[in-house]
């Protein structure tokens, strides 16, 4: 069995179990009613969350997005190539990208079609301090796709009790099947384009994404 044979089968993996947790888990949320304008506007917006949130944010998508329209970002080396698979398998389209700085024409050239997909009107699933870390810290690339499109961003928590974290840098969270997840919104907001400073962007995106999911972990066990 080669490699790509292998990192697909990761990637179906993947895909199942993100079938169990949407099928069996019951999703308590907070804060939709923040949304609901976005969502019915037809004018693109970013999700996010702390990577290690993946599984239980693609539940709450599956249940209230066409996660067809939905495009992510997934690295150009070894890791992505199990992330498409899980992709591919989700309905979702996938933009390989080299997210080590990397800025060859190639890699240009993939970023403007990124661009263009979310002006158009795909919805970008990212995870600011993903693939590899550090935990909790935002990387510039969210605030700059935001600054560029114009695109809404919704910050979300996750939590669940019930779940196994596997043992990395992101705690990456695979809840138990039939388990009680609650997903916290926060309230949307844009970057102005004529917004020169991202660091404060990206620092007031660090403390909504932190507060949302400490929301989260409290409303678990109010509700």
């Amino acid at each position: 069995m080669n490699n790509s044979t292998i990192d697909y089968l990761k990637g179906t993996i993947l895909y199942l179990n993100s079938v169990l947790v949407f099928r069996t888990c019951q999703l308590q949320i907070s804060g939709l009613e923040e949304i609901t304008a976005v969502l019915n506007s037809g004018e693109p917006y970013i999700v996010t969350s702390w990577h290690g949130m993946t599984m239980m944010v693609v539940a709450f998508l599956r249940k209230y997005v066409d996660i067809s329209s939905c495009v992510v970002i997934i690295p150009d080396d070894y890791r992505g190539r199990a992330l498409m698979g899980f992709a591919e398998h989700l309905g979702v389209e996938s933009i390989q990208l080299n997210l080590e700085g990397d800025s060859t024409l190639g890699s240009g050239r993939r970023l403007v079609h990124l661009v263009r997909k979310i002006s158009s009107g795909k919805k970008l699933l990212i995870h600011p301090d993903g693939p590899d870390g550090p935990a909790y810290y935002v990387k510039p690339g969210l605030s700059y796709l935001a600054r560029k499109t114009g695109a809404a961003i919704i910050p979300m928590g996750c939590y669940c009790r019930n779940a196994y974290h596997v043992p990395r840098w992101d705690r990456y969270t695979l809840p138990v099947p039939f388990s009680k997840i609650h997903v916290q919104i926060g309230k949307p907001f844009t970057v102005s384009k004529d917004q020169s400073d991202l660091v404060e962007i990206n620092h007031h995106l660090e403390n909504t994404i932190n507060r949302v999911f400490a929301q989260a972990a409290a409303n678990y066990y109010e509700m």
